[in-house]
């Protein structure tokens, strides 16, 4: 029994070494160059060099370049000589082998990003606050040197050596929220402290005490309330807009008391100010009554017209029920689309008497204008809407996301766009109201979505078909 205990021991011992040692030796393998797959000979070079600039822009957006510095450098390396390969149309496998190496190093990258995310999430995210408060515009060079500090523990992560960054973490942290403060400070309260500046330039000390007392109180109470609540945004705009404020009024006081030293000071100025805000509110008084009795006796006149034209108002009001009874109408074909749609299949809006159907579930291949034979069905369902309006006029729209070039994707979006009017001017069968359809193609120019994320760029690949009732 005791022997068959030893043996269970050392097994799990055995188990547990072995892992370890497997851990150890993957961990080592990222650290150093990493194993490349080659794609098939049927990948297309183009396409595969987009995804791979799609998928840098996102890890760039994840802050990976700090994170995983080394191979993130690696990776925009292999990009830049596929893209130049691409331009100067060398050999496909050449383009593909570029990529191959960009991919291999960006998903080693995501790895040790995702490695310093456990290490040091709280450093990441007093980084990413500072960028998002504009640190990089306001104070460029000391984020250059955080961010330096950063990559020299992040280097060592890729070296699997941990210490530095537990040693480091607070340090790097305080130093993203210092940057954060400062930058929010200078973006809410930058432009009063220069007016300030310059009001004291010009003499407010002199000319000015006491106003220039309240400006810079006015400064003062905005900066502590931002050191304590700096994400308290409502509250500090607020708090910065009253300081500004102050610092303007500052200035026109000092120039004003400064221009009539002679005969007065800041207190005849201040006066001054106060004597035009008086006339200014009794003009504003003597201009809304004289609106009042202009908009009387418009209303006079109005009522006599009424009068006089109570036939043509019968013929109105009749008018207003035909378009009534067409606006039920309408709303009800509305109701109609909305139900024949699937959400995946397609989103259905109204604008006035124009109807939008926005084709979600409308997919074709990347870079292409075909139709597949899987769209057929859904495209057979605008066909029944559009039956269902009686006389119409139709817009096809065509949009695309950022990726590949301004005349590319608006070429691109004409077609799909183009692709969709030709199948449903075909598919009229006898009987069908008289429509016109155009085909339109904006390529990335109205987007829905950012075109930063994957998920962004899928909602702004779209086609749009609208329908405008000519019958309301």
């Amino acid at each position: 029994m005791n022997s068959m205990k030893l043996i269970n021991k050392f097994k799990s011992k055995l188990i547990l070494t072995i892992f370890v040692s497997l851990v150890a030796t993957t961990m080592f393998s990222c650290s150093h160059k990493p194993v490349i797959q080659d794609f098939p000979d049927t990948a297309s070079p183009k396409d595969e060099v987009v995804k791979l600039d799609t998928d840098m822009n996102e890890a760039l957006a994840n802050q990976v370049d700090v994170l995983s510095p080394s191979n993130f450098k690696e990776a925009k390396s292999s990009l830049i000589n596929a893209k130049k390969s691409l331009e100067d149309q060398k050999d496909a496998k050449d383009i593909l082998r570029y990529v191959s190496e960009g991919r291999a190093y960006l998903n080693q990258s995501n790895n040790f990003a995702k490695l310093s995310h456990d290490n040091i999430e709280d450093v990441i995210i007093a980084r990413q606050n500072a960028i998002s408060a504009g640190v990089r515009n306001f104070f460029a060079t000391d984020f250059q040197k955080a961010d330096a500090s950063l990559m020299d523990v992040t280097l060592d992560i890729e070296k699997n050596e941990l210490k530095n960054a537990i040693e480091k973490r607070s340090s790097l942290q305080l130093t993203y929220l210092e940057l954060e403060l400062r930058s929010i400070k200078q973006s809410k309260l930058g432009e009063a402290k220069n007016i300030i500046a310059q009001a004291v330039k010009e003499g407010a000390n002199e000319f000015a005490p006491r106003t220039l007392a309240i400006a810079e109180k006015s400064v003062q109470e905005t900066d502590a309330f931002i050191t304590a609540n700096r994400k308290d945004n409502d509250h500090i705009n607020l708090l910065s807009y009253g300081a500004l404020n102050s610092a303007k009024h500052l200035l026109k006081i000092t120039r004003d008391s400064k221009a009539g030293k002679k005969t007065s000071a800041e207190e005849t100025a201040l006066q001054m100010e106060s004597e035009k805000n008086k006339v200014a509110d009794k003009d504003s008084q003597l201009y809304d009554k004289e609106n009042q009795l202009e908009n009387k006796q418009i209303q006079l006149e109005n009522k006599n017209r009424e009068l006089v034209k109570g036939e043509d108002t019968i013929n109105v009001l009749a008018a207003k029920n035909s378009n009534l009874e067409s606006e039920q109408v309408f709303n009800k074909r509305f109701e109609e689309a909305q139900a024949e749609f699937s959400k995946s299949e397609a989103e259905v809006y109204k604008q006035g008497n124009t109807l939008t159907i926005r084709l979600r579930g409308l997919k074709f291949p990347v870079s292409k204008a075909v139709l597949k034979g899987s769209n057929f069905p859904l495209l057979a369902k605008v066909q029944k809407i559009i039956r269902g309006f009686g006389k119409t006029s139709i817009i096809v729209e065509g949009h695309t996301d950022s990726i590949g070039g301004e005349a590319l994707n608006k070429r691109l979006s004409t077609e799909r766009a183009e692709a969709v009017r030709e199948y449903l001017l075909s598919n009229i069968v006898e009987g069908d109201q008289p429509m016109t359809i155009q085909a339109v193609g904006y390529g990335y120019q109205k987007p829905l979505s950012t075109n930063k994320t994957n998920k962004g760029r899928a909602q702004n690949r779209r086609v749009d078909v609208l329908i405008h009732s000519n019958e309301l």
